[in-house]
């Protein structure tokens, strides 16, 4: 019963997660034709090589080969088992997820995160009746409309005051039910000697929210420089991690992919003056360094990022080493340099959003930026300080995604410094070897020393695995085009092999697909595809959804009776030759033997004229 009911539920969360919308919540996709297309999540590319089908439920990368369903992508793309995407859905589609399905921890987890969204979503309530009903919030008002955030941002991003009482919040909630012991879990009290006290006391109080705009965590600012520290957070809890979080991205995602970009800041103020100012694809990090979770998140929203930081010389560091985190994951980073002001909150307020705006448009592209950070960083009048500039620099053009952007920073690199370009190239090649070396000894270090830490049963686990590739040439693409008709026109097959004879397959993987592909097609109709890919493994999971690509709108019964024909030939004629070639090498070996050579002779004619059947 229990395996029923975990197929039905599958299936629902298949039938909800519509697989374009599932894979543009992780990358920008364009529609062209009646497919959407993107540069592959998987491998760096720069062209769009990566298709996705609306009408057939798959994704297919012509670059590296990754295919399957809406659950292979989350898989894949989250690094997470087959269980765990399928739960991943249900939770994005709204679907319970049933109880059988769910371990005693996962409940235990469940209904803690419940627990501290409700106090969450109660303590922002009485944040923001504070703000507009008492005599502290009209002072925190106010010097939010002196910031120029008006009352329209103050509802967009659900602000709040905290009132100067220690006990006020505790107060509150208590007679909403809420315990102090369940707001100390959420961070939002704090446990001295025994008694409890407001963690936030006299602050402008900003609500963190996740994508879906739950809140999450909370952010209080002081009104003044005198007042204890100038910022505070909530603690990390199960709802809220900070490497996992950017502030403001439930309200500035429809406006980063319809600008194509998004820009990042330091920190909630900044971002809130943006978006204030009318700059609404501003998000920040929360005062933590960038990290790659971050730069998933946007490069799931856009391919572009434009650093914000602040101009001061932490500020520029920091840029620098997101540069190279946010080009790890297949980012375009660019970064924007405010002047005149120490950061981009106070530049907005005193130039105006079109200035701002006309920076970010203008921003130096990121490994630019890093290569002119580097050499202002040494003293580059002698040569001295330009080899070290030089030594500065090469990691940056290793993280380069391509060879030809990469000949265009060494040719920078020794203009800025006035130096032979042959000479940046000779150490860059030096510098890029060593890494090979360096990185090939670390893979095998690893791989023995997971081989030493491994049981003997698990010792499989710990080699390197090679990187499959999928098998090319015309044979593999003769059997592929057999698969894709077998799913739409199984009898136009058959036909061809009643005039040819009957073909295999060379590949497992294929012969496997096959066999999935006739157990569900009946009376020609085409076989369940979510159903195949659930049924498959990640191989077989590929070739299909490169099969599955083969067959367009314009593919009509005559091209795929036309298709089964040429297909089933050259897969025959290919066998037939093959054990021509092993006939003819046994006559030279049977001179001695008068009766088996005229076998072997009789048998090679008959192969020939059948090899010259396949291509009448």
């Amino acid at each position: 019963m229990e395996k029923q009911d975990y197929s039905q539920f599958k299936q629902k969360v298949q039938d909800a997660s519509d697989i374009v919308e599932v894979i543009s919540s992780y990358v920008p996709l364009q529609k062209r034709g009646r497919d959407w297309w993107a540069c592959c999540p998987f491998h760096g590319e720069k062209t769009p090589s990566f298709s996705v089908s609306k009408d057939k439920q798959f994704f297919y990368c012509y670059g590296c080969h990754a295919g399957g369903d809406v659950f292979t992508f989350v898989e894949k793309m989250d690094g997470c088992t087959f269980p765990e995407a399928v739960k991943k859905l249900a939770e994005r589609a709204g679907i319970q997820v049933p109880r059988f399905y769910r371990t005693a921890r996962d409940e235990k987890k469940e209904k803690e995160k419940e627990e501290l969204l409700k106090v969450n979503s109660l303590a922002t309530d009485y944040f923001r009746a504070c703000l507009n009903k008492t005599d502290f919030g009209a002072t925190a008002k106010r010097y939010l409309h002196d910031r120029g955030i008006t009352d329209e941002i103050i509802e967009r991003f659900s602000l709040g005051a905290s009132l100067q009482g220690f006990g006020s919040l505790i107060k509150n909630m208590a007679k909403k039910g809420i315990t102090p012991e369940a707001m100390h879990k959420a961070g939002l009290v704090r446990e001295k000697n025994g008694r409890y006290m407001d963690f936030f006391i006299g602050r402008v109080m900003i609500p963190i929210k996740d994508p879906r705009g739950n809140v999450i965590a909370f952010g209080g600012r002081v009104m003044g420089d005198d007042q204890g520290p100038k910022y505070l957070n909530t603690g990390e809890t199960v709802l809220f991690q900070k490497r996992e979080t950017l502030f403001g991205l439930d309200v500035a995602i429809k406006a980063i992919r319809a600008a194509r970009y998004s820009i990042l800041v330091e920190g909630y103020m900044d971002a809130i003056s943006l978006h204030a100012a009318g700059v609404t694809n501003a998000v920040a990090s929360l005062g933590t360094a960038f990290t790659k979770e971050q730069a998933k998140m946007l490069r799931s929203a856009a391919p572009t990022l434009v650093f914000s930081y602040d101009s001061d010389a932490a500020g520029l560091r920091n840029a620098v080493r997101a540069v190279s985190i946010a080009n790890a994951e297949g980012l375009e980073t660019r970064v924007l340099v405010v002047k005149d002001a120490k950061d981009p909150d106070e530049y907005v307020r005193k130039f105006g959003a079109e200035a701002f705006q006309e920076l970010a448009r203008s921003a130096v592209r990121g490994t630019e930026f890093q290569i002119r950070y580097a050499i202002s960083q040494n003293n580059i009048s002698d040569m001295a300080g330009k080899a070290r500039a030089v030594s500065n620099i090469l990691p940056y053009l290793h993280e380069c995604p391509g060879d030809i952007l990469r000949e265009e920073y060494i040719r920078l690199t020794a203009r800025l410094l006035v130096m032979d370009e042959g000479l940046v190239r000779s150490e860059y090649e030096r510098y890029r070897r060593d890494a090979a070396g360096k990185r090939l000894r670390d893979e095998r270090y690893e791989a023995r020393r997971a081989a030493q830490e491994t049981t003997p049963a698990a010792e499989q686990k710990a080699e390197v695995p090679e990187k499959k590739e999928l098998e090319r040439g015309p044979l593999a693409d003769a059997e592929r085009g057999l698969l894709m008709v077998s799913l739409y026109r199984p009898s136009f097959i058959k036909e061809a092999e009643a005039k040819y004879g009957a073909v295999g397959y060379s590949s497992e993987v294929r012969s496997s697909l096959a066999q999935k592909i006739s157990s569900r097609t009946k009376r020609e109709r085409l076989a369940d595809v979510k159903e195949l890919f659930a049924a498959s493994t990640e191989d077989e999971k590929s070739e299909l959804a490169l099969v599955l690509s083969l067959k367009s709108d314009e593919t009509d019964t005559e091209t795929l009776r036309r298709m089964a024909t040429d297909c089933v030939k050259l897969i025959r004629r290919t066998a037939l030759q093959k054990e021509y070639e092993r006939h003819s090498l046994l006559v030279d070996k049977l001179v001695d033997d008068p009766e088996a050579l005229k076998r072997e002779l009789n048998l090679l004619m008959d192969l020939k004229g059948k090899i010259k059947d396949t291509y009448g």
